[in-house]
């Protein structure tokens, strides 16, 4: 997209039509490796399965207790709902109301499309109904998720420390360079709330050594723009609200895979839920629709350590279907009611990264 940016400034003659057609094929591009990546993942999971013997051991499933998952699931977006309304209130009032349908509605693109495009729609749709300036929406929505994977990376220490010896050395990779992934991205955001002008010009020096200072120019003000949205932190007990609705989004999250093991004729232990949405994590690093495939995987890979008699896939299936179809079947109804169509989510997605927010400051 950078290229892109570049590209436009020094030809005159860019071709709009061709240029679009360019974008579009960039998505179906990035569409199809996430589907293939998807199929592929799935019959890695279940190559030692036959179809056949899956669909009849899932017909012996009890599925009404399942419904149970759905109570702290639905509260835990409540809660996401709420952490969101806070983190906008230094920069505008925005109510619960207004904030949920956006939020419904990123979170159902995020789990149909890989890229993560439903962040930017969410952002956007907010900015639509209030007003709220594009970056300062976008930032908020960065800072919900880098809660989320600090929370994330606190149980996957938990989750280290009991079952250093049983892990296999590449989730035990995994699981360490989330976590400094998670801490990276955090003292970025602390140095442009401390820093601003300073901080954004040191992050975007590379692009200068390298000739690039359009580029770097552009990106300097894409960092200090988006360091507005970071106002919330400097108030220490709006922050401490933040990180307790954040911890009670993953106890929520952890109570809905309960019901999951119960079913599964298995009983249960606080750690149980932990590890399953620690591997889930992992698996959704790897950019395919809802994580499918990738989420089946990692829970086939990882669950055993547990050493449990339940047929891992089984599980992984009964999961995946729990936690995904609630928010994309909440988020079709949420896309309804903001007026979303399919056509303005292509068009965001086709957009570039500067030209997503900026449009609606």
């Amino acid at each position: 997209m950078l290229c892109a940016v570049k590209l436009k400034e020094f030809s005159p003659e860019t071709n709009p039509a061709k240029e679009n057609t360019v974008k579009k094929n960039s998505i179906c591009k990035h569409l199809i490796i996430g589907l293939i990546i998807a199929v592929t993942a799935l019959y890695l999971t279940y190559r030692k399965t036959g179809t056949a013997e899956l669909i009849e051991t899932l017909q012996t499933v009890d599925w009404l207790p399942l419904l149970f998952v759905f109570p702290p699931l639905a509260l835990s977006y409540l809660f996401r709902i709420f952490r969101w309304k806070l983190l906008l209130s230094p920069v505008a009032k925005v109510s619960a109301a207004k904030a949920t349908g956006p939020l419904l509605t990123g979170f159902m693109v995020n789990s149909i499309l890989p890229g993560r495009v439903g962040e930017i729609l969410r952002s956007v749709l907010l900015s639509r109904k209030t007003g709220v300036p594009g970056f300062a929406s976008f930032a908020t929505v960065v800072l919900a998720r880098i809660f989320d994977g600090l929370t994330l990376g606190l149980m996957t220490l938990v989750v280290l420390v009991k079952f250093w010896d049983e892990l296999s050395s590449g989730i035990r990779l995994g699981l360490m360079g989330a976590i400094a992934m998670y801490i990276c991205v955090l003292l970025i955001l602390v140095a442009l709330k401390k820093w601003n002008e300073k901080a954004a010009y040191i992050l975007t020096s590379p692009f200068r050594w390298i000739r690039l200072e359009t580029v770097a120019t552009k990106l300097e003000e894409i960092l200090m723009s988006f360091s507005k949205g970071l106002a919330v932190l400097k108030d220490a007990k709006e922050t401490i609200s933040i990180i307790l609705l954040s911890l009670c989004v993953w106890i929520c999250l952890s109570l809905s895979v309960v019901p999951v093991f119960l079913v599964m004729g298995q009983g249960i232990h606080w750690y149980y839920p932990l590890l399953v949405l620690i591997l889930a994590g992992l698996g959704m690093l790897i950019p395919t629709p809802a994580g499918t495939g990738t989420v089946h995987g990692a829970l086939v890979i990882g669950l055993p350590v547990l050493g449990l008699s339940m047929d891992a896939g089984v599980f992984a299936f009964l999961f995946h279907t729990t936690q995904f179809l609630p928010i994309i079947m909440a988020g079709l109804v949420a896309a309804v009611i903001e007026g979303v169509s399919a056509s303005d989510v292509r068009r965001i997605a086709e957009e570039d990264p500067q030209e997503r927010t900026t449009g609606h400051d």
